[in-house]
């Protein structure tokens, strides 16, 4: 049924018969009338029950010794449920003719309950929950309201408002009108609900009571039958002999008392002889075990019978002494377990407890903190020299490691920061708290307040005993007394692994509260440990760039800057990538840590750090200068199928130089400023310096490119000019008369129109430069060829004449200051040359025939203006 009862709440939980109950819930009937049913642990108990709301009804327990749910029926609802169970048990009913194991003294009260409406707990009237007046109004402030007045409901001077005050300060007023509808009901109907309830109250009594009155009834009754005159008379004579009978039987309970008394004095005497003859036996096996608390609490209890008069005896202070050898062997253990290593806190306050009641003067608790000091020292310095040599035990390695269980094993660097760390944790705080509490006098020792001094000495000193040895361990250039006599072979990848770990030891150190000396040494430690990190992984992406040479595979694409190699792309890549792990590893603040880039020393070192690493790649392309000249594959990028864009032949020598060239000029122009931006981005400081210092560094790799190109072009060129001039027994002197322009200077041309198509096949850009300093070499040395021409003929003047006008016509776009010069000077070493330039038609008309038959070698020295 929707509108059934269903009970919530009981209190108490259990109890024995007539135990009085509340029970709470929901649809717990309108009125009394209204329940016609309430079972507990199923016995019937509608007669005990009283209603007092829809919510709460009040009832006394019958005998039941089950567990059992409580059940209320309504005419209203019908059967009810229960959440919750009561559980019903009998109390033992010892009396004083009884037989019982143990002495029951008179005070114990026995027999039924005492047939009274009154209760020894004030009750309340209003049946208001308190559940939110736990905290009750002052007693003062009440007597001081209310100086004639009481809370009391039985007393004479009973006030209301007193009453309220104690009771219901936090009562809503809801509440307070809901109790004074419960009240003034009961009020109404005292007359009949008063005795109900007192009956409801002692129903077992009343009923035994009444049974026994019926009883006696018909016994008096069938007695007057039978003698009806002397009824009375028998009566006292019946109760005279119970009377009497009753002293008998007191009589014989008090001589069973005496007799169990003196049973149990001898028994008492006889166990104290006992446990004081057998007790430095007890105690040798007590200690033997291990078992200090009981030697303890056994000497405590012997001590006490030692002083009872009744014991000075000579027999006694016999075992009395023995007994205090035992003790003195007790504090010789005790002392000696409380200094053992590894120490162990609570079992040394434990220790000390047990000394203190041994009544034992000394200091033994600056002991054990002069013993957790000289272990946690001895601990760290051993697991340092089992590490740092050559060979160490192998189950010292911990694979694989917490921090990193890819591994399947690690550096000895890593497993030494591992187990330092773990000794660290595991006994300082120990130390330092045990330290506190035996200076707040929390242990079972009197403090020596004059050894504070010593106790932050030996703090700082753990302390920087750890930092040393982290320091020697992975800064191996850091000076100390502790000798790492290992090397790994990537100091790089060890810190990287250990930072971590110190961090995490740092982070628990700073919960312990320590004075802050202490906690300042393990974040310089830290400072140091990342500022050195800094400069490896500086140092390593330096190392990476050097070996950038190894990937160029002189495939190539074209750039702005003319066609270009993957090179300076992969250079810009890889210093990207290691700046953001130096962000991520190093640049970011945890915890506590001071900023790396707020000290100038290592804002500076980085920013020299950085232009030594950007300036490698210098070295690089100087390599790849002298790796070029072995024949490699060169092959085109997948980028592009259009030939058009993109080289596909094999690379020479020579090619490899003018990629060279190119890529000088695209890092400088482009991939350093992209850099220095992204150095920006990452918070790295100004990098200018250290970009410049990268684009010197290139610019002279540049200069060294073009000079070597240059010397192994115009040497070719220059190197057949002579043997081409002077062939077939060639005399200026003799010199027949020119009908055309000689070999040498054709021949010249073409070679040069072939460093021309080389250049301009890599990078236009780079054909005025290169092709100036070939011109100018090719100058210099027709100065000096005809500049040991002994002496010119008519024909011999007009010939050179020609060959070098034609050859200055044809060049013209690359003559730079000293290129004109040596033509001058050329031109001046020839007899005539000027007049005949200006005067001479054949000279015209022959150079007018040469220009037409070379007109296309000729358009060739017009990429300039192209």
């Amino acid at each position: 049924m929707a509108n059934a009862p269903q009970v919530t709440g009981i209190s108490p939980k259990e109890g024995p018969p007539g135990t009085k109950v509340t029970i709470r819930g929901e649809r717990l009937g309108r009125s009394q009338a209204d329940i016609i049913g309430l079972e507990i642990c199923g016995v019937d108990v509608l007669l005990t029950s009283e209603w007092v709301s829809p919510n709460k009804i009040l009832a006394r327990t019958l005998l039941c010794r089950t567990k059992g749910d409580i059940v209320v029926l309504t005419k209203s609802g019908g059967i009810g449920s229960s959440t919750v169970q009561f559980r019903g048990y009998l109390e033992p009913n010892v009396g004083p003719t009884k037989e019982s194991a143990v002495w029951v003294e008179e005070t114990v009260s026995v027999g039924p309950r005492p047939l009274s409406i009154s209760t020894y707990q004030q009750e309340d009237p209003l049946q208001i929950s308190v559940e939110g007046n736990e905290k009750k109004y002052p007693v003062e402030e009440l007597v001081e309201l209310f100086p004639d007045g009481s809370g009391n409901l039985r007393a004479d001077n009973f006030s209301g408002a007193w009453f309220l005050l104690e009771n219901h300060h936090a009562t809503s007023f809801e509440d307070l009108k809901s109790g004074l509808h419960f009240l003034g009901r009961k009020v109404n109907f005292q007359s009949t609900e008063g005795k109900l309830s007192f009956l409801k109250e002692n129903i077992n009594s009343v009923m035994g009571q009444l049974d026994a009155l019926i009883e006696l009834k018909e016994k008096c009754d069938s007695y007057r039958k039978t003698n009806p005159n002397s009824y009375v008379s028998q009566i006292d004579d019946s109760i005279g002999v119970c009377e009497r009978e009753a002293w008998k039987l007191f009589q014989g309970v008090l001589a069973k008392k005496d007799r169990a008394d003196m049973t149990r004095n001898a028994l008492s005497g006889y166990q104290r002889f006992k446990f004081l003859f057998s007790l430095p036996g007890t105690m040798d096996s007590s200690i033997q075990k291990e078992e200090f608390d009981q030697a303890i609490n056994d000497y405590g209890r012997a001590k006490t019978l030692f002083q009872q008069p009744e014991l000075d005896k000579p027999i006694f202070r016999k075992f009395q002494k023995e007994v205090e050898s035992r003790v003195q062997k007790l504090r010789d253990t005790l002392k000696r377990k409380l200094l053992e290593k590894p120490p162990n806190a609570e079992d040394q306050r434990i220790m000390l407890g047990y000394l203190r009641t041994l009544e034992c003067s000394e200091d033994l608790g600056w002991d054990c903190l002069t013993c957790h000091y000289e272990f946690i020292s001895t601990s760290m310095k051993n697991c340092f020299q089992q590490l740092s040599s050559s060979e160490y035990p192998k189950d010292i390695l911990r694979t694989p490691s917490k921090h990193d269980p890819q591994l399947a094993s690690q550096p000895a660097e890593v497993v030494f920061i591992e187990n330092l760390c773990d000794i660290f944790l595991t006994c300082f705080p120990d130390f330092w708290h045990f330290g506190q509490d035996y200076f707040k006098g929390k242990l079972a020792v009197k403090p020596n307040m004059s050894r504070q001094t010593d106790m932050k000495k030996m703090l700082v000193s753990i302390t920087q005993l750890f930092a040393t040895l982290v320091t020697s361990c992975l800064i191996p250039h850091k000076k100390s007394e502790f000798t790492w006599n290992r090397s790994s072979d990537s100091l790089n990848d060890c810190l990287k692994n250990c930072i971590p770990i110190i961090k995490d030891t740092y982070t628990v150190f700073l919960e312990l509260d320590t004075p802050k000396e202490m906690s300042e040494l393990l974040k310089q430690l830290l400072f140091e440990l990342r500022s050195y990190l800094l400069d490896l992984m500086v140092h390593q992406l330096s190392v990476q760039i050097e070996e950038l040479f190894k990937q160029e595979t002189w495939t190539s694409e074209p750039t702005d800057y003319g066609f270009t190699t993957a090179l300076p792309s992969k250079y810009e890549t890889l210093v990207i990538n290691s700046a953001k792990v130096i962000k991520e590893v190093l640049l970011q603040k945890f915890s506590d840590e001071n900023m790396l880039l707020k000290s100038e020393d290592v804002k500076r070192n980085l920013q020299q750090n950085m232009g030594k690493a950007l300036s490698s790649f210098s070295d690089t392309l100087e390599m790849l200068i002298s790796r070029s000249k072995s024949p490699l594959k060169f092959g085109s990028s997948n980028a592009s199928s259009n030939p058009e864009t993109k080289m596909v032949a094999p690379p020479s020598h020579s090619t490899c130089l003018l990629l060279i060239l190119n890529n000088c000029s695209f890092t400088k122009e482009v991939i350093l400023p992209q850099i220095q931006q992204s150095l920006t981005k990452l918070g790295f400081p100004d990098m200018s310096e250290a970009v410049e210092i990268a684009r010197r560094g290139i610019h002279g790799i540049e200069n060294l490119t073009f000079v070597k190109y240059t010397e192994m072009k115009y040497e070719p060129v220059v190197g057949q000019i002579e043997q081409t001039m002077y062939a077939g027994r060639f005399d200026w002197e003799k010199c027949n008369e020119p009908c055309a322009v000689r070999p040498y200077v054709t021949r010249s041309l073409l070679g040069m129109i072939e460093v021309i198509a080389e250049v301009t096949a890599v990078s236009e850009k780079l054909v005025i430069s290169l092709m100036a300093q070939v011109v100018e070499n090719v100058c210099e040395e027709f100065t000096r060829l005809f500049s040991c021409v002994a002496k010119f003929s008519e024909n011999g003047s007009l010939q050179a004449t020609l060959d070098i006008a034609a050859f200055q016509e044809a060049i013209s776009p690359f003559l730079n200051k000293n290129s004109r010069a040596h033509v001058n000077d050329t031109l001046g070493l020839i007899p005539r040359s000027k007049d005949l330039l200006k005067g001479s038609r054949r000279v015209q008309a022959l150079l007018d025939d040469h220009r037409k038959i070379t007109r296309l070698q000729f358009l060739c020295f017009d990429i300039p203006n192209q």
